[in-house]
């Protein structure tokens, strides 16, 4: 069923031309449908090996995923570029800095497992990602931000499945888990819900109402940039005052 429907949702965008609209949504998209041709091609070839081709899979899942995140600060921000720059850097400079941690830990380790490391960075991009489209949602409720129907059908299936991921891998961490295997259904679940999210907002392209003002949070930034630039200015003043005495 998840392979019928990101490859009705894919072919649907190709139609109402939307991938143009959210390239790097619709990246992540076809990445996970090939994900999962292979994944079915290997369990039913070599269901033997297909628990560890999983979690090396998951791997490439889980960063792909981030791209969406991109996407939707890119899109929720598009009308006020201050802000969307700064969010921009602080993104990537989440993702270096969980990619490092990870690493770190598999290298310092005393045994290097590709499974074990491929679960972990998992585990934490997606409780990275859960934080993110919190912020993004507060943010979008706090400042009333219009949102398209495209825009508010990936982030409200997106963020399903992303809470229902860190879900299942806080339960996949406790001891006693393989007892509990109804626990293992919630994540396919949760993605399968979410791609039906997608299959009826993304239907034909609907962006974000235009505003005719500038935004509030744009005037909020550019409050706290002018106060932080006379920070500055007097910082370096007093610095200079003091190099000259």
């Amino acid at each position: 069923m998840e392979i019928a429907t990101e490859a009705f949702i894919l072919v649907r965008s190709i139609n109402a031309k939307l991938y143009r609209k959210y390239l790097a949504f619709y990246i992540y998209l076809t990445v996970v449908f090939l994900i999962d041709l292979l994944r079915l091609s290997v369990l039913t070839l070599r269901p033997s090996v297909y628990p560890p081709f999983y979690w090396y899979t998951e791997f490439l899942h889980a960063c792909f995923g981030y791209a969406v995140i991109l996407e939707i600060y890119k899109n929720a921000l598009n009308k006020s570029s201050g802000v969307a720059r700064i969010a921009r850097t602080f993104l990537w400079g989440v993702l270096t800095a969980v990619i490092l941690k990870v690493t770190w830990n598999a290298v310092s380790g005393p045994v290097w497992s590709p499974g074990t490391t491929s679960a972990e960075l998992e585990r934490d991009l997606r409780t990275v990602q859960a934080i993110l489209l919190a912020g993004i949602i507060a943010l979008l409720a706090y400042y009333v931000v219009a949102t398209g129907r495209n825009l508010k059908g990936i982030i409200f299936g997106y963020s399903a499945y992303i809470y229902a991921c860190v879900v299942s891998l806080a339960f996949g961490s406790l001891p006693g888990y393989g007892l509990r295997p109804g626990w293992r259904l919630v994540q396919p679940i949760a993605y399968l819900a979410a791609l039906l999210i997608w299959s009826y907002t993304l239907w034909s392209y609907s962006p974000n109402p235009a505003t005719e003002t500038e935004s509030k949070i744009e005037r909020d930034y550019k409050l706290i940039a002018e106060k932080t630039r006379r920070a500055l200015a007097r910082a370096r003043s007093l610095l200079k005052l003091g190099g000259e005495l």
